[in-house]
């Protein structure tokens, strides 16, 4: 019996550094883009290359199992080239199971360029390949009957159209699903995806993909103005000046200078807060996503942490700091870790706690699998954690009836 079987996407990576790349950045009042770039016509030195595996069902079947649970994995590689035959032994060094595994005879593995910046952000230039034709045919649906959880991650071209059929089995065979939608389940926004969504345990995403979806856009509103009584005590609380009365109220306005410490919070009898300033509000965005049925809402915003919410409460983490690397697969860590707590502990603050700790470890590394924590490695970084105030919980009540 699995604890958790991966479908998805299995690549081989090839991580490039230059130190030469340039990031331009160009912002507007509304929102602000990068580009990564490069002297047009010239030859480009490169620092570092590594030549390691992905995809959301490789990187997610190996997160599971160095956390102690037993995982599978579903996907779909080339039938005889190189890259798909590592992807295969890796999974197997690390304990996945493989047996499930679909080939193609016609199209190689997926691949990446993973173009790494400076600051360890990066641009991914992707070869779906193989991930691009699994179909229901390459499926041993025997497999549901063999596991608690399903984790389902990105999708594309015709395996896209798989997606609806594993939430419906999954549904049919009384299996918990785990969905982390990608840019081809995103495109198809909240209607596309209501039917998948209406049968998930848990969704996953970051802010950007959940402002997509949703065709909403987080905000800076941390103080509800109808239930704030204007007692000032959130502005007493916060050494930093972070919050200032208004004509229109109690606003926070210096949203950079927020320590995270929680003063404000615990400080504002009326409830009225929140969220802290170092995070985005979220509410409309969870609002939305919970009205299509999904019992738990996932939605990562980089360095300013994660939130959670059941249409109850709402839960929300800073980030733990890190030095970075390379970004590309954190996503998969937190959302792997953040499962894994649920099957683990049944605990959404651990959990939490749990997913973001294995994200800040894999973005330490190059590549999305070096930094992967066994369960006793993140525990016990976890409690070191526990003794720094600002990283801790928080929890609020959470009204998805009320429009703000």
């Amino acid at each position: 019996m699995f604890d958790v079987v991966c479908f998805g996407s299995a690549t081989q990576d090839v991580f490039v550094k230059s130190d030469t790349s340039k990031l331009i950045r160009i912002s507007d009042i509304l929102a602000e883009k990068e580009f990564l770039c490069y002297d047009y016509g010239s030859k480009v030195n490169i620092e570092t290359i590594e030549f390691l595996t992905g995809g959301g069902a490789t990187n997610t079947a190996v997160a599971f199992a160095r956390l102690g649970l037993s995982s599978a994995f579903v996907g779909k590689v080339g039938k005889n080239d190189d890259a798909g035959a590592r992807v295969i032994r890796e999974l197997e060094s690390e304990n996945v199971d493989v047996r499930y595994a679909a080939y193609s005879g016609s199209q190689p593995t997926g691949y990446s360029v993973i173009l790494v910046s400076y600051e360890g952000d990066r641009t991914a230039l992707t070869f779906r390949g193989a991930n691009n034709t699994l179909d229901e045919n390459d499926i041993n649906w025997r497999l549901l009957d063999e596991t608690k959880w399903l984790y389902m991650s990105s999708l594309s071209g015709r395996s896209a159209e798989m997606a609806p059929i594993v939430a419906r089995k999954a549904r049919e065979k009384n299996v918990k699903l785990a969905f982390n939608p990608g840019t081809t389940q995103l495109k198809t926004k909240i209607r596309g995806l209501a039917g998948i969504l209406g049968t998930t345990d848990l969704v996953v995403m970051n802010r950007e993909e959940a402002e997509l979806v949703t065709g909403l856009q987080a905000t800076h509103r941390h103080v509800d103005n109808q239930t704030c009584i204007e007692c000032g005590k959130c502005i007493e609380a916060c050494s930093e000046g972070v919050f200032q009365k208004t004509e229109a109220g109690i606003e926070a306005r210096n949203i950079d200078a927020c320590k995270r410490c929680g003063e404000c919070f615990k400080a504002c009898e009326a409830g009225a807060i929140q969220i802290e300033p170092w995070a985005y509000n979220l509410h409309d965005l969870f609002r939305a996503l919970l009205e299509t049925g999904t019992k738990l809402v996932v939605i990562t915003d980089g360095k300013a942490g994660s939130q959670a919410c059941d249409g109850e409460t709402l839960y929300f983490f800073p980030a733990y700091s890190a030095p970075v690397v390379d970004t590309l697969g954190a996503g998969d860590a937190f959302a792997s870790g953040f499962v894994a707590g649920m099957i683990l502990y049944e605990d959404v603050p651990k959990a939490i706690q749990l997913g973001s700790a294995n994200a800040s470890s894999v973005v330490r590394y190059f590549g999305a699998k070096s930094g992967l924590l066994a369960r006793d490695e993140a525990e016990d970084f976890i409690r070191q954690k526990e003794t720094e105030k600002i990283y801790f919980v928080r929890k609020t009540h959470f009204d998805k009836s009320v429009e703000q």
